[in-house]
């Protein structure tokens, strides 16, 4: 049980690490053109659509190929109007270059790099943010521990007496082995 808690809590740590981006970026603003991308940057002539990820590796190579097919779509688009379009991939950890992987039109970013970009140049802010997520994660286990899984367990066991019980409170392993095996 508690493996699938804690895999919830990397899914729940990949969004709080997309929100700090989003929100602490220099200039991060709502995607105009909302495919693919968690927010864009806007400069002068330029435009940078950002996907953030939790790791490097966690983009199945169908979803590379649509965000390759989205960020044609939008360069095509945005030329149209005198603007240079770059889909950056930016993982919140790994990645040891700053590169465009072969057939892909993505920027892959050094997570380090994102970070300190996100940080307007404080090259220690990927610790910081790394910081901030022990904080929650560690409060979210405590919580989890102390109040969710023993009520879970309570409902669980209370559920269970009813389906594969004996009626004193024990395990009827015949009624709970042909309720699993039919």
């Amino acid at each position: 049980m508690a493996s699938a808690l804690y895999a919830s809590e990397e899914e729940a740590v990949g969004h709080v690490l997309e929100m700090v981006a989003k929100a602490c970026h220099p200039g991060a603003r709502e995607p105009l053109i909302t495919d693919d991308f968690d927010f864009e940057v806007a400069t002068p002539g330029k435009l940078r659509g950002f996907q953030v990820k939790m790791s490097w590796d966690c983009m199945p190579m169908s979803s590379r190929k649509n965000l390759s097919n989205t960020i044609s779509h939008l360069v095509a688009h945005y030329a149209g109007k005198g603007v240079v379009f770059e889909g950056m991939f930016a993982p919140c950890y790994g990645a040891n270059s700053t590169r465009r992987p072969r057939g892909q039109k993505y920027i892959t970013m050094r997570s380090r790099e994102f970070w300190t970009e996100v940080g307007n140049g404080d090259e220690g802010y990927d610790v910081k943010v790394g910081e901030v997520c022990r904080l929650l994660c560690s409060e979210f286990r405590a919580d989890l521990n102390d109040r969710l899984v023993p009520t879970l367990i309570d409902r669980l066991a209370q559920e269970g007496t009813k389906v594969f019980g004996d009626g004193e409170g024990n395990i009827d392993f015949r009624k709970l082995f042909r309720a699993i095996n039919p």
